[in-house]
């Protein structure tokens, strides 16, 4: 006979309806960009020596506008990849937690990157975070398919369509964390510049099909 805890689970575990995982899953990214913002402050200053002031955060004004890019590509690859995931499961609902803890997690990096981002520790702490996002964006399409919880209307080729993009973004900031760690931090987030074009690149490539046999 089934056990309570095994019913329980199989019961609630798992289900066709993601919308709440979608909302909260929203909410983060909208509270983790809105925090960005807060990093930016004006010190004290006469009225003389304003502009000079506004101009010397240029450094946050960058940090700010990065991450809020990066959180906004994800939030829009997180939006379409839920539009073709028709239900949840244990692990898949655990795995968009970790992202989500991640996504908050980003302002802090943001924050030591426009205070010292020539600094190599700087620069890995947000290479290694944005990584790990786009990282676990691929976990969470890849569990998706694991547990069959994705629309019948994705195949293999539009699997790994999807999974190919958003590997890019992993790649670029990965790699630039050697860079960084030889002593070349500058170069390293001059490399992160890259990854728009290259997913461009990733999603308009088309595999060779397969040679006919006959």
């Amino acid at each position: 006979m089934e056990s309570a805890r095994a019913r329980y689970r199989r019961l609630l575990d798992t289900g066709r309806n993601t919308e709440r995982v979608e909302f909260f899953s929203d909410a983060v990214f909208a509270i983790a960009m809105t925090l960005l913002v807060l990093d930016i402050r004006l010190p004290d200053t006469s009225s003389a020596d304003l502009g000079p002031a506004l101009a010397a955060l240029a450094p946050e004004y960058l940090a700010y506008a990065l991450s809020f890019a990066v959180i906004a590509v994800n939030w829009a690859a997180h939006h379409r990849k839920f539009r073709l995931i028709a239900g949840y499961d244990r692990r898949l609902v655990q795995l968009n937690l970790l992202l989500l803890l991640l996504v908050a997690f980003l302002p802090f990096p943001t924050s030591v990157l426009s205070e010292y981002g020539g600094e190599t520790p700087a620069v890995v702490l947000y290479a290694g975070t944005v990584a790990a996002i786009s990282g676990m964006q691929c976990l969470v399409w890849a569990s998706a398919r694991a547990s069959r919880l994705l629309e019948p209307s994705v195949d293999r080729a539009m699997f790994f369509y999807v999974l190919r993009t958003m590997l890019v973004t992993v790649v670029v900031f990965a790699a630039s964390i050697p860079v960084a760690l030889l002593g070349a931090p500058d170069a390293a987030m001059y490399s992160w510049i890259i990854a728009a074009p290259l997913s461009v690149v990733a999603a308009r490539w088309v595999p060779e099909p397969a040679a006919a046999h006959s």
